[in-house]
């Protein structure tokens, strides 16, 4: 089959390149710019065809298209959209608005988008003691986290209503090697093996709030796999979480990084930074009802991936 990916470049898009590529199928990649990190670049460098695309302005081409992963996105982490607000949600609207109309011009047999758990309702994110898992009755709840939330949202319930089969993945928070590392949009996971590095010198970590923040983490490699159990199934029942259940804190990843390192660094901690949801974890009840259980890879194993990367 031919699958084109949208945001080929990206972190998540091309770790799903590079899963389809092995796997034997042909890839049609598409990006705004070209990847500039080592492992990005391998991971496009076996990709059928490059098509090289500002979906803001241009309608891509999927008249070939057996399947479409749509993964272009102007995103990154909670420091990012603090700072940015508007463009972002028009950015994404306009994509999503493109690769939809493409899918149906082309009437391409299924579709793929990725979401966010910034869909979800910022009210069953609110207790810094009781984390609740998020499961996706709840999408219809409240209001979704920040505009780019109510983008993800809006993505969910566009392809409810598209005559094509399109699905959506809703991605809780993804790490792994070749994230972003650099700039305003890194993520925390990244973040925080970033400081506990440079806390081998200088034996502190600062860390944004109270460290009470709770998140759960999902390795990039288990994303892929429960991202092509979706796709391949003939099963599916609306928009499903793809996350690990379990959330730590932020003071626990800390802690745990730094245990990795062999280093005991004073965390401190700051209120003058944006610390997003004070609690999110993710339900895998709908996903395992549907596709069976997947051996998530855990904390330590996944951040020492990302250490060592890193170094």
């Amino acid at each position: 089959m031919e699958w084109h990916v949208t945001g080929a470049s990206g972190f998540i898009g091309s770790h799903m390149v590079a899963h389809l590529v092995k796997q034997g199928e042909t890839v049609v990649a598409y990006y705004r710019t070209p990847p500039t990190d080592p492992i990005r670049i391998a991971n496009l460098a076996y990709a059928e065809r490059h098509v090289q695309i500002d979906l803001v302005s241009e309608l891509p081409n999927f008249q070939s298209a057996d399947r479409v992963l749509h993964y272009a996105a102007d995103m990154g982490g909670v420091g990012y959209f603090h700072a940015n607000d508007l463009w972002p949600y028009i950015a994404n609207s306009t994509m999503t608005f493109a690769v939809l109309q493409a899918i149906q011009m082309a009437e391409t047999p299924r579709a793929f988008l990725a979401s966010s758990a910034c869909a979800y309702p910022i009210q069953w994110q609110t207790s810094p003691r009781a984390c609740m898992p998020l499961e996706e009755h709840m999408l219809d709840s409240g209001t979704p986290d920040q505009m780019y939330g109510r983008e993800k949202l809006a993505m969910i319930k566009l392809a409810e209503r598209m005559t094509q089969d399109v699905r959506v993945g809703i991605y809780h928070t993804v790490y792994g090697i070749g994230q972003e590392s650099e700039g305003d949009r890194v993520k925390f996971p990244v973040a925080a093996v970033r400081k506990a590095l440079k806390a081998v010198d200088t034996g502190r970590i600062e860390c944004w709030g109270n460290g009470e923040q709770k998140r759960s983490y999902l390795y990039i490699d288990e994303a892929v796999e429960r991202t092509m159990r979706i796709i391949d199934s003939p099963l599916y029942e609306g928009a499903v979480n793809i996350g690990r259940e379990g959330s730590i804190s932020c003071r626990g990843v800390f802690e745990l990084v730094s245990q990795e390192l062999g280093i005991e660094p004073e965390i401190t901690y700051t209120d003058d930074k944006p610390t997003g949801v004070v609690s999110r974890d993710c339900s895998n009840r709908k996903f395992t009802k549907l596709y069976n259980e997947v051996a998530d890879i855990d904390y330590q194993t996944g951040f020492s991936h990302l250490i060592n990367w890193l170094r």
